[in-house]
């Protein structure tokens, strides 16, 4: 059975040199794993405005949604997830975090330290040889 895909979006917010990961918690198999911060685009929404809209309410931080960088199709046992991820700016707040347990700024060559959720591992990869 072909599952239809779960339209998701994923921010690299910068500082510097360093990306923003950010360790999930208690949400389902992936507790603990890292990922790219971000979420589910809605009925209505572009990629963008979602991705606004997601880092606000799980970092407290407002964006400016920058350049396209990849996308994956990731297939999970139950689901199947269409990542697609942007470079963003923190324009504004402070980051709180509302639906991690942790985070983390990292270069891109020492991504591969943390064990990613298996939808951020092409991004990791990107990441590291762009």
């Amino acid at each position: 059975m072909t599952l239809t895909p779960i339209l998701v979006v994923a921010g690299v917010i910068t500082e510097g040199d360093r990306v923003l990961i950010a360790q999930r918690h208690g949400v389902d198999g992936e507790t603990g794993l890292w990922e790219f911060p971000g979420g589910k685009v809605e009925a209505g929404e572009t990629e963008q405005e979602a991705l606004a809209r997601e880092l606000m309410e799980e970092l407290g931080l407002s964006v400016a949604v920058d350049d396209f960088l990849v996308e994956t199709l990731h297939h999970y046992p139950a689901k199947s997830i269409l990542l697609c991820s942007y470079r963003c700016k923190a324009v504004a707040g402070d980051i709180t975090l509302h639906c991690h347990q942790a985070m983390a700024w990292v270069l891109p060559n020492e991504l591969d330290r943390y064990c990613f959720s298996g939808a951020d591992l092409p991004l990791v990869k990107h990441l590291q040889f762009a």
